[in-house]
């Protein structure tokens, strides 16, 4: 009873078990990280019953990475650019660009409610074909500590330490390019030398000094003065350096060609370079560091609706006439779901906004049909994310309880579909979600919280879906779990995203 239920709380595994390969054999398919007899109802279908299909969509290195996406196993040569895996042959909908403390994360919100509905979003009707950067002030360091305290997902692209690194996905490779662009007209010890003559200057943590970045704080009061003084005694050393005041306090000396707005700028051309050119880019911020995002060429901006003064003031003398920059009146998350609507780049209401009296409400399928079918892309991915969803607000008494309701989770289930638990046990899928039926409101005191990170979607022949995520949990004074999970689904005309589930497989995270 244990275990089903933590099924029920998608509490097992939903995180992407790494799959490496889909092959048959006359005794089994290996599919998910999971064998399916020839009996089973999927291999019916003859078009899939031959495939030998690779499942991963990059080429890696030949090597075992552990990582917050899950474990890669025996991967292949990757290209020598460290963005082939990010920026891969698929177009780009959205390029999404945001601060992390007071933007995207709100520190006044124990609940991180906005973020959570951020999430919710992202990874039902973006992640299919938008990429997620942050572009922060925070060092690689100060970042992780953050991953671990709040509900972040993982970004494609971060930029840290205000401009001066850009690091590739969940291993964080560095961009080397972008390292030897700062080397040009800098000398961290001559700049260190002579910021250290101003006593009014304090340095801040040893986790915060970065190769191209010295960090402080100052009294604002002080501020104006010591940067123009600062300035030209550098300039005078022959360096080329750039200095930044944010937040009221932090001061903080870069290469000249750093900034977030450079290191933006430089990702976009790299993006240009290789044929991939966002359709829209939005960039999202609260403070005086994020001015140089909206001054760069063709994004469109979001000013938040906790913006610090420095940011709103810079909007009203230089910004208040473009009407690519848009102030939100909601705070940090909640402000960019909101320009997601301004600006008309996409859906904006996630799953947990869609509620109706019975349930999730599912978006209108797109129009486009092949042989009569609604266009697929994305749809197996919404499932996922909508089906979870409901699970949560199942359990925690946020829908109402009746059966309409919860047919929405079980009329999804194909005959014959099967659950595998992480210690081997498989049973009926649709026992499984059926047992969760009486457990309506086991956590309403407790509010269990669950955001899926990592989801990808895969076609592995016509009708049939792979979809591999992360979820993390948390309820209130719990403590925060994660799990892989993988997902086979094939479409079936009537159901709400267009798909059924087949298949699921659990693997705990260690």
């Amino acid at each position: 009873m244990v275990g089903l239920l933590r099924f029920c709380l998608w509490q097992q595994a939903q995180y992407p078990l790494a799959v490496s390969s889909v092959r048959t054999s006359r005794k089994a398919v290996l599919l998910g990280g999971a064998y399916l007899p020839p009996t089973h109802p999927l291999l019916s279908n003859w078009k899939f019953r031959n495939v030998q299909w690779m499942v991963t969509t990059t080429r890696r290195r030949r090597r075992v990475r552990e990582s917050r996406c899950g474990t890669v196993k025996e991967e292949e040569e990757e290209d020598s650019s460290s963005t082939a895996g990010v920026m891969g042959a698929s177009p780009i909908q959205l390029l999404l660009v945001s601060d992390l403390d007071s933007t995207m994360v709100d520190h006044t919100d124990p609940y991180h409610t906005a973020l959570l509905r951020f999430n919710n979003l992202w990874a039902a009707e973006y992640a299919h074909n938008s990429l997620l950067v942050y572009s922060t002030g925070r060092s690689p360091h100060k970042y992780e500590e953050l991953h671990q305290q709040v509900p972040l997902l993982t970004p494609s692209i971060g930029i840290f330490s205000v401009g001066t690194e850009i690091l590739y996905g969940s291993s964080l490779e560095p961009d080397q390019g972008w390292v030897s662009l700062l080397d040009d007209g800098w000398d961290r010890g001559v700049a260190l030398k002579e910021l250290q003559r101003f006593t009014n200057l304090r340095m801040q943590d040893a986790s915060e000094q970065r190769p191209h970045k010295i960090s402080c704080q100052v009294d604002s009061k002080d501020a104006q003065d010591i940067m123009k003084k600062l300035s030209e005694r550098l300039q005078d050393c022959g360096l080329k350096v750039k200095i930044v005041f944010s937040h009221g306090i932090d001061l903080d000396v870069l290469p000249q060609r750093a900034g977030k707005g450079e290191a933006l700028a430089y990702l976009l051309q790299k993006m240009r370079s290789k044929g991939q050119i966002p359709q829209n880019t939005l960039v999202c911020g609260d403070s005086g560091n994020d001015i140089e995002l909206f001054l760069v060429e063709g994004v469109r901006g979001v000013i938040v609706g906790n913006a610090l003064p420095e940011l709103v003031e810079w909007y009203k003398e230089h910004g208040k006439n473009k009407d690519k920059i848009f102030q939100a009146t909601e705070r940090c998350a909640s402000g960019i779901l909101q320009s997601l609507q301004h600006f008309s780049l996409g859906p904006h209401l996630s799953p947990r906004d869609r509620m109706g009296l019975n349930g999730i409400d599912s978006p209108i399928l797109p129009s486009e049909s092949r042989n009569g079918r609604p266009a697929m892309h994305g749809c197996a991915q919404r499932e996922v994310v909508e089906f979870n969803t409901l699970f949560e607000k199942w359990i925690n008494a946020e829908v109402p309880n009746n059966a309409e309701t919860f047919q929405r989770l079980t009329r999804v289930i194909a005959r014959g579909s099967t659950m595998v638990y992480p210690w081997g046990v498989e049973q009926s899928l649709v026992d499984s979600v059926s047992s969760a039926q009486p457990k309506y409101g086991i956590m309403k005191d407790n509010k269990l919280r669950t955001w899926i990170d990592c989801i990808q979607e895969q076609k592995l022949a016509d009708e049939i879906f792979l979809v591999t995520w992360h979820s993390w949990q948390i309820s209130a004074g719990g403590e925060k779990k994660g799990y892989f999970a993988t997902a086979i689904l094939r479409t079936k005309e009537g159901m709400p995203n267009g798909v059924e589930w087949v298949r699921v497989h659990e693997t705990a995270r260690k």
